[in-house]
C-alpha cells in the first residue's frame, strides 16, 4: 500500500465530488458495483471524474482491487484508461479514474450512424495499441496480461479515443522468455473467452488475442458477443468468413460504409485471432499493423505532407465559413499575394502557375475592405523563406476583435511589406528553402487568425527556425536532439542565468531512459532546473526571447529564455526574458524535436515537427 498511499482520495472529497453519489451522477452498474460521474478538486483544478464504487458482496474482492490501483498506478498509455486514485476505508472500496464522457464501446457496437466505419476502425487501432503495450512495452523482464478483454471494457473519450479499462483481473507475467505462460484457474467473460485458456487452466498472452478478436468481429459486424437465439457470435463469426458469408453477419447499413479490400483486410486479422491453435494467433504489434493497413484502405489516405505551424492571432475555430486555407500545390508556383490593408489585414488572395496557366484561389477575409490593396509578385526563382507580423485589435465599426494587424513576406530575395500597422504584439516564422507549403488560418471582416502549412521532407520532418544566431558555425557548433519513434520526451534540463547555458533531453521507451548529448554548456549558469512531463504530456508550444550576451563572453547572440509549452503545463520561463520574443505553437503530436547552434551558450533553437496533413 505504500507504494501508491500518495494517490489515495479522502472519502469526503468523493462524496462531495459526486454529491453523496446522487442517482443524478449514475452511469451505470455492473457485478463489482455501481459508477457514477463527478467534479473532482485537485491539485490541477476541478477534474471530470468516473467514480467505481464496489459493492460490499462484488465478487470483485480486496485482490482485484489492490490489482487495478498496482497497475494503473505503474503503466501509462494513452490508449489506458487512467486512475487518478483511490479510496479504501472501512468497507468502502472506491476506484477514481478520469471521466472518459462517451462511456462503453459495448453501447455503441449496433449503430452505425454514431459509430461509423472510420470511426470503427480508428478505436479498434487504438485499443489494440493499448494491448499491445500491456504485452510487449511495459518493461522488458515482464507483461501484463488482461485476462478480460470485451467491448464493456474498452471506454471512449469525448473524441472517440480507446481507453482499455477494468485490470482488476489482470496478471503479471514474465516477458523474458519465448513462451510465457501461467497456470491459473480460467477467468473472464463468456463468449470472448479464450476456449484452450477454459479448458486447460494455461493462461498466455493470445489468450487476449483470441478475446480481442471477439471484439473486432463485434466492431466488424454490429452485433454484440452474445446473440440472442443464436449463441455466441465468435464460433458462427469463424464459419461465415470460412465460407465467404461475412455479409450475412454484417448489418447492412454498416457494410454499405465499407470498402470491400478494407472490410477484408479487417475480417482476416480478426478471424487470425480466434485460431484454436494458439500459436497461429498474430502479435498485437501485427493486429495493429493490419487495422492500420484496413484504415488506410478505407479512407485512402497519403502519407502525411505537411505539418502545421501556429495559428497567430484569434485561436477559436469559428465556423465552417471563418476557416481558410491555401496550399501550394505539387508543381505550382506562387507568382502573387494580394493583401486589402489599412490599420490591419482585411484579405488575401493567392496566385498560383502551372504549365503556364495562373490560379486565383478564394479571396480569405474581406467581409470588410481596407484603404490600400498591394500586390506581392514573385520572381521565377524567388520563394517565400519566412513569415513576420504582428496581432493586432480591430478598431472602427467592428472593434475588439483579435486580429492579424499586419504582415510581411520575407523571400529568398527580398522582405516584401510590412502591409497593414506594426504592433507591439509580433511573430516570426522562419523556415528553410523548399519548406513553404501554404497558409492557413481563420477570417471575416478581416484576417483573424494565420498558421503556415510546412513541407515535409522524405521522412515526414520538416524544421522551423532557428531563432537567434542565424549562422551555421562549426560543425561542434551544431546539436540536434530528435524524438525517435514511440519514445516519450520525460525530462529537460535547463542549466540558465541571464541566458540559456545548455540543453538535455530524456526519454522513455519500455521503461528505459535515455539522455542526450549536453547541447551547449562550454560556459555554466547559476540556476539547473528540471522539467518533467507526465506520461500523456507534450510540447504544442515554445515561447522565447533572442538577446546578446554579456560577462567575459560578450556580444554574441543568444537564447536569453526558453518557456516550453504542454497540453497540460506551461513550464518556464528559465533565463532572463530580454531581447526580441518569439512564439511557436503547432498542433498536438506534431512535436519531433529542437535543434540550433550552441558553444558557451545555447545560441539560436529551431523545432523539428512531424507532419500530420
Amino acid at each position: 500500500m505504500e507504494k501508491v498511499r500518495h494517490l489515495e482520495i479522502p472519502l469526503e472529497n468523493i462524496i462531495l465530488a459526486t454529491k453523496n453519489f446522487d442517482k443524478e451522477n449514475f452511469i451505470a452498474k455492473g457485478g463489482f458495483g455501481s459508477v457514477y460521474k463527478g467534479n473532482l478538486q485537485s491539485s490541477n483544478g476541478v477534474i471530470d471524474v468516473a467514480v467505481k464504487r464496489l459493492d460490499p458482496d462484488s465478487t470483485q474482492g480486496k485482490h482485484e482491487f489492490m490489482m487495478e490501483i498496482t497497475t494503473l498506478s505503474s503503466y501509462r498509455h494513452k490508449n489506458l484508461v487512467s486512475l487518478v486514485g483511490f479510496c479504501y476505508v472501512d468497507k468502502e472500496k472506491i476506484l477514481v479514474y478520469e471521466h472518459e464522457s462517451r462511456g462503453s464501446l459495448d453501447r455503441y457496437i449496433q449503430n452505425p450512424v454514431d459509430l461509423t466505419w472510420i470511426k470503427r476502425l480508428k478505436i479498434s487501432i487504438g485499443a489494440a495499441c493499448g494491448l499491445n503495450y500491456l504485452h510487449d512495452e511495459v518493461g522488458q523482464q515482464h507483461r501484463i496480461i488482461h485476462r478480460d478483454i470485451k467491448s464493456a471494457n474498452i471506454l471512449l473519450s469525448k473524441d472517440w479515443e480507446a481507453k482499455v479499462a477494468d485490470f482488476g483481473l489482470s496478471k503479471i507475467a514474465p516477458a523474458n522468455i519465448q513462451h510465457t505462460f501461467l497456470v491459473t484457474a480460467a477467468v473472464g467473460t463468456y463468449g470472448y473467452l479464450d476456449p484452450a485458456y477454459y479448458y486447460t487452466g494455461v493462461l498466455t498472452k493470445e489468450s487476449d488475442v483470441y478475446s480481442f478478436g471477439v471484439v473486432l468481429f463485434e466492431i466488424l459486424c454490429g452485433q454484440l458477443a452474445f446473440l440472442e437465439g443464436s449463441g455466441f457470435l465468435g464460433p458462427l463469426a469463424e464459419r461465415k468468413y470460412k465460407e465467404n458469408k461475412m455479409d450475412d453477419i454484417i448489418i447492412p447499413n454498416l457494410r454499405e460504409q465499407m470498402k470491400p479490400h478494407s472490410l477484408n483486410t479487417f475480417a482476416a486479422i480478426a478471424y487470425q485471432c480466434l485460431k484454436p491453435d494458439r500459436s497461429e494467433r498474430p502479435t498485437m504489434a501485427r493486429v495493429i499493423e493490419k487495422l492500420e493497413n484496413a484504415y488506410e484502405i478505407q479512407a485512402s489516405l497519403k502519407a502525411p505532407e505537411f505539418a502545421q505551424v501556429g495559428i497567430w492571432g484569434t485561436k477559436s475555430s469559428g465556423g465552417p465559413q471563418n476557416i481558410w486555407e491555401f496550399i501550394l500545390k505539387k508543381d505550382h508556383k506562387l507568382t502573387m499575394i494580394t493583401i486589402d490593408h489599412g490599420d490591419l489585414i482585411y484579405s488575401l488572395m493567392f496566385t498560383t502557375e502551372s504549365k503556364g496557366v495562373l490560379y486565383t484561389s478564394k479571396k480569405a477575409g474581406g467581409w470588410n475592405g481596407g484603404e490600400t490593396v498591394s500586390e506581392v509578385m514573385f520572381e521565377d526563382d524567388e520563394e517565400i523563406i519566412g513569415i513576420d507580423g504582428t496581432v493586432g485589435v480591430s478598431r472602427g465599426a467592428y472593434a475588439g476583435y483579435t486580429i492579424i494587424s499586419s504582415l510581411s513576406f520575407l523571400s529568398n530575395k527580398k522582405i516584401h511589406g510590412p502591409f497593414g500597422r506594426v504592433t507591439n504584439n509580433p511573430f516570426s516564422v522562419p523556415l528553410d528553402k523548399g519548406n513553404f507549403g501554404g497558409l492557413y488560418g481563420l477570417a471575416g471582416y478581416y484576417i483573424d487568425g494565420i498558421g503556415v502549412y510546412m513541407k515535409a521532407s522524405s521522412d515526414e520532418i520538416t524544421q522551423v527556425g532557428v531563432w537567434g544566431e542565424k549562422s551555421l558555425g562549426n560543425p561542434e557548433n551544431q546539436w540536434s536532439f530528435q524524438l525517435e519513434r514511440n519514445h516519450h520526451l520525460k525530462k529537460i534540463i535547463i542549466d540558465h542565468g541571464d541566458l540559456i547555458y545548455s540543453l538535455m533531453f530524456t526519454t522513455e521507451f519500455r521503461g528505459e531512459e535515455k539522455t542526450s548529448n549536453k547541447a551547449g554548456g562550454w560556459n555554466g549558469g547559476d540556476i539547473v532546473s528540471e522539467v518533467t512531463f507526465t506520461w500523456d504530456e507534450e510540447i504544442i508550444a515554445i515561447n522565447g526571447t533572442v538577446g546578446v550576451s554579456g560577462g567575459t563572453i560578450a556580444g554574441y547572440t543568444i537564447i536569453s529564455s526558453l518557456t516550453f509549452v504542454t497540453n497540460k503545463n506551461t513550464h518556464g520561463p528559465y533565463g532572463s526574458v530580454t531581447g526580441t520574443p518569439f512564439a511557436v505553437p503547432w498542433d498536438k503530436g506534431s512535436f519531433a524535436g529542437f535543434f540550433g547552434r550552441c558553444g558557451y551558450y545555447i545560441d539560436a533553437i529551431g523545432i523539428y515537427l512531424k507532419a500530420t496533413i
